[in-house]
C-alpha cells in the first residue's frame, strides 16, 4: 500500500462534473487514496484547466450544460498529444448507446453513478497503471523509430507460415512509402530491376539450400528512377515446422555510404590526372584475374605500354603539356579498348565476401607515361594482338597541342599467364623485360616474352650492375681526340670520351652503357666522374709540359637538369688547380629544348666561371640560330654529316661554307668533326675553318698515347703532305 501511495502521488487527476455532491465525493474517494486532484464545474472550465495543468487522467461526467461530456472528450482526443489520454467517463445513463457514444468520442473507461468508492478507485489505478505501461512502450517506441531514422536503419519481419510482413516506420521511409503503410512483399519486390531481384533471389535460395541461419545482402532498390538507393539488409532465419521459415531484418540505407566509400575508392584506386585506374587498381585486379584463370583454366594476358621519348614533350613543352596530352592518350587508349567496364572496379577483387564477378579486361595507368592492360576474354594470341595494334595505331594519330602536332609512339611487352608467369609479380617483370627488348629494337613495336628475352634481361641487368661496379671502382677510362688547330698546325684541344672496357665482354660501346647509365640513375655519378677526371688529367698534362689544352667534356641533357651542376665544376677546377678556360663543355641541340630557362641558367653559370661552351651536332636537330644569340656559346661544332656531303653536294658544301662565315661574323669557333678524308680537309681549310676533329688525323687515344702525340706531333706530317 505505501508504494502504491508513493505511486499515486506522482499522478494529478482531473474531475469535472457540473454536480458538486458528485464532484466533491470523486474528489475526496481519490485524494484519500492518494492522488492529486483538480476539478472543473463544466465543460469549458474543464477544457482551460487542461490545457493549464496537463493532468494524467479525466474523471468526466457525460451530462452537462453548454459543453458535454462527449464534446470535451473529442475536443481532447483531437489534440495529437493527448491520443493515449485516459478518459474515464462518469455517467448515470448505462444505456449501450451512450456508453457507445462516449468511446466513439474517444472514452479510454466508464464509471456508472453512483460511485462505489472502492470501484472508482481500483478502476482508477488500474487505468493509470496501463497508461504508464503504455507511454514507457510509447517512448520506447519513439526513441526506436527515432534511432532507426538517425541510423537509416529499418527493421522487417517475414512469417513464411502466415505469409505475413511487418515493417517499421523507417523501413516504409527508406522505401518511399508511408510511415503506416501496411507494405506487401511483392511491393517491395517490385523495386527492384530485373537483374538485382535475379540475384538477391538466388543468394535466397542458396542461403536456404545450404540451411544457413543468417545472410547479409547488398544491392540497389528504386523507389524511384531518379533516386535510386543502396541498401544493406541483414537478417537472421529461423526454420520452423512444415519447412516454413521466419525471416528477421533490417534495412539499412547506405546510399551516403556508398557514395563515401566510391569516394574513397576512386582516390585509393584512380589516377587523378587521366581518371584510368592506378598501381593498386591494376596490381589488385591482376591477381584476381590469375586467381579466376587459374579456377577455369583458362589464360591472361599483361600488356606493358611506354610511351617512347616522352620525357622529350616534358622537357620541351613543359610538363602541363605532357599532362594534357596523358589524358588525350588516356581517353585514345580507352577507346581503343572499346569496352566501358575496363575501368570497373570489381568489388570482388577488393572484397571476399562480394558475389564473385566476371572478370572484364582492365586498363591501367601505372606512373609516369606507362600504361598497362589485362586482358581476360580472348581465345587465341591473334585476339592480343588485334589489342594491341588498335592501341598502337590510336596513340600514333597527330594530337595538337596549341599549334604544335605531336606524333607518339610506345614499346609494348607481353606476358601469358599461364606460359610466362604463374603469379601477378611475375607476369609484370616479365611483361616488362619484354617492353624494354622492344625499346632496345627500336622502339614502335611489341614483343611477347620468351627465354631469349628473358636472356637478355638478365643478361642486361648483369651489365647495369657491373656499371654500377665499374664507375664507383673507377674502372672507366676517358680517351682523348685531338682538335688541330689549322692555323697554328698546333693540338690546342681534344674531346674527352668515355671508354669501358669490361673484363669478360671486352670493350662495349659509349651508345649502349651511356643510355643505360640514364635509364638506371646513374648518368649523374658517371658525369661527375667525368668531369673531375678530365680536369685531374688536364692538370698532369700541363705539369708535365705538354700544352695547354683544352679538353671538351660531353653533358646530358640529365646532368644540365640536375642541381648544383655548376658548383660541382668549380669544385672540380678547385681540386685539380685546372685553369677553367681549359674546361670545355659540350652540348647538343636537343638539350636545349628541354626546359630552355634552367638550361639557360646553367649555362651562364659556367660561363661565368670561364668555362667554354661548345654547341655540338649543329644542323641535325632544329638549327634554330636564336640559339646561337640567346646562349652563351664559344663553340660550334658541324655534324659529320656535312662534312662527309660537303665534297660531294654542293648544297651541303654551301651549308659547311654559311656556318663557317655565320661563326666568324658571331666570333664563334668552329669545330668540323668527323673529318676522315684528304678532300674534306682540303674543303675547310679552303674555306679557313677553325680546327678539325676526326679520323683523317687520329682516332680518340687514351692518356698515355695522347701524351705521345702530343709530343710526337705526327699531324704535322700530314698538314705539310697537303702543300
Amino acid at each position: 500500500m505505501p508504494a502504491d501511495n508513493l505511486i499515486n502521488e506522482d499522478f494529478l487527476i482531473l474531475v469535472v462534473d457540473d454536480d458538486d455532491a458528485i464532484r466533491f465525493v470523486a474528489s475526496d474517494t481519490l485524494a484519500d487514496a492518494g492522488f492529486n486532484i483538480i476539478e472543473a464545474k463544466n465543460g469549458k472550465q474543464a477544457l482551460d484547466v487542461f490545457k493549464t495543468h496537463k493532468p494524467d487522467l479525466v474523471l468526466l461526467d457525460l451530462v452537462m450544460p453548454e459543453i458535454d461530456g462527449f464534446q470535451v472528450c473529442e475536443a481532447l482526443r483531437a489534440q495529437p498529444q493527448n491520443e493515449t489520454l485516459p478518459i474515464m467517463i462518469m455517467t448515470g445513463l448505462d444505456d449501450e448507446e451512450s456508453i457507445a457514444r462516449a468511446f466513439e468520442a474517444g472514452a479510454t473507461d466508464f464509471i456508472i453513478k453512483p460511485l462505489n468508492h472502492f470501484i472508482l478507485e481500483q478502476r482508477t489505478r488500474y487505468i493509470l497503471r496501463t497508461s504508464r505501461v503504455l507511454k514507457t512502450l510509447e517512448q520506447r517506441e519513439a526513441r526506436l523509430n527515432n534511432a532507426e531514422r538517425i541510423a537509416k536503419l529499418g527493421s522487417w519481419d517475414w512469417n513464411g507460415q502466415k505469409k505475413a510482413l511487418r515493417v517499421s516506420k523507417e523501413f516504409n521511409r527508406i522505401l518511399g512509402f508511408a510511415e503506416d503503410h501496411p507494405t506487401a512483399v511483392t511491393e517491395m519486390v517490385g523495386l527492384f530491376r530485373d537483374e538485382e531481384k535475379d540475384r538477391v533471389k538466388a543468394l535466397y535460395q542458396q542461403v536456404l539450400k545450404d540451411n544457413e541461419t543468417s545472410f547479409v545482402l547488398e544491392h540497389t532498390m528504386y523507389p524511384s528512377e531518379e533516386h535510386p538507393i543502396r541498401v544493406r539488409q541483414e537478417a537472421e532465419i529461423t526454420y520452423l515446422e512444415n519447412g516454413h521459415v521466419r525471416v528477421s531484418g533490417t534495412l539499412h540505407d547506405i546510399t551516403e555510404e556508398t557514395s563515401s566509400k566510391d569516394q574513397i575508392l576512386q582516390l585509393a584506386y584512380y589516377d587523378t590526372l587521366t581518371s584510368l585506374p592506378n598501381r593498386t587498381f591494376f596490381k589488385t585486379h591482376l591477381e584476381y584475374s590469375v586467381k579466376q584463370a587459374r579456377k577455369n583454366g583458362a589464360c591472361c594476358a599483361v600488356i606493358l605500354l611506354d610511351l617512347d621519348l616522352f620525357t622529350r614533350i616534358n622537357n620541351s613543352l613543359g610538363h602541363d603539356a605532357g599532362d594534357k596530352l596523358l589524358a588525350v592518350i588516356s581517353q585514345r587508349f580507352l577507346e581503343a579498348m572499346n569496352n566501358p567496364a575496363c575501368i570497373k572496379l570489381n568489388q570482388a577483387a577488393i572484397d571476399p565476401y562480394t558475389v564473385n564477378e566476371k572478370s572484364d579486361d582492365v586498363l591501367a595507368r601505372l606512373e609516369g607515361d606507362q600504361f598497362v592492360v589485362v586482358l581476360n576474354n580472348f581465345s587465341r594470341l591473334d585476339d592480343v594482338i588485334a589489342v594491341i595494334q588498335r592501341l598502337l595505331k590510336r596513340l600514333s594519330t597527330p594530337m595538337q597541342y596549341n599549334t604544335q602536332s605531336v606524333v607518339l609512339t610506345a614499346s609494348v611487352g607481353v606476358a601469358l599467364y599461364p606460359v610466362n608467369g604463374q603469379d601477378s609479380e611475375t607476369l609484370v617483370r616479365n611483361a616488362d623485360a619484354a617492353m624494354r627488348f622492344a625499346k632496345s629494337q627500336g622502339r614502335n613495336n611489341f614483343r611477347f616474352y620468351s627465354s631469349e628475352i628473358d636472356a637478355k634481361s638478365k643478361e642486361r641487368l648483369s651489365i647495369e650492375n657491373d656499371l654500377r661496379h665499374a664507375i664507383h671502382n673507377g674502372d672507366l677510362e676517358l680517351h682523348y681526340q685531338p682538335k688541330i688547330n689549322l692555323a697554328t698546325a698546333e693540338v690546342t684541344s681534344a674531346e674527352a670520351l668515355v671508354r669501358w672496357t669490361h673484363p669478360k665482354r671486352g670493350m662495349i660501346s659509349p651508345g649502349q652503357f651511356i643510355p643505360m647509365a640514364e635509364e638506371i640513375g646513374l648518368i649523374n655519378e658517371l658525369g661527375d666522374w667525368l668531369i673531375e677526371e678530365a680536369c685531374q688529367k688536364t692538370k698532369h698534362w700541363n705539369d708535365m709540359g705538354i700544352g695547354p689544352i683544352r679538353t671538351a667534356i660531353n653533358l646530358s641533357a640529365i646532368q644540365l637538369k640536375t642541381p648544383g651542376l655548376v658548383e660541382k665544376v668549380r669544385s672540380a677546377l678547385d681540386n685539380t688547380g685546372l685553369i677553367a678556360s681549359q674546361l670545355e663543355v659540350e652540348i647538343t641541340e636537343g638539350v636545349l629544348l628541354e626546359d630552355s630557362h634552367r638550361t639557360l641558367r646553367t649555362l651562364e653559370g659556367l660561363r661565368s666561371l670561364g668555362v667554354k661552351v661548345a654547341l655540338d651536332d649543329f644542323g641535325t636537330g632544329y638549327s634554330s640560330l636564336s640559339y646561337l644569340t640567346r646562349f652563351p656559346f664559344t663553340t660550334l661544332k658541324i655534324d659529320r654529316c656535312f662534312i662527309t656531303d660537303s665534297v660531294k653536294n654542293a648544297q651541303s658544301g654551301a651549308i659547311v661554307h654559311t656556318i663557317i662565315d655565320l661563326c666568324r661574323h658571331l666570333n664563334l669557333e668552329v669545330v668540323a668533326e668527323g673529318v676522315e678524308l684528304e678532300e674534306e680537309l682540303r674543303f675547310l681549310m679552303k674555306h679557313h675553318c677553325d680546327l678539325i676533329q676526326g679520323f683523317y688525323f687520329s682516332p680518340a687515344l687514351d692518356p698515355d698515347s695522347f701524351a705521345n702525340y702530343l709530343r710526337k706531333k705526327p699531324w704535322l706530317d700530314q698538314l705539310s703532305d697537303l702543300d
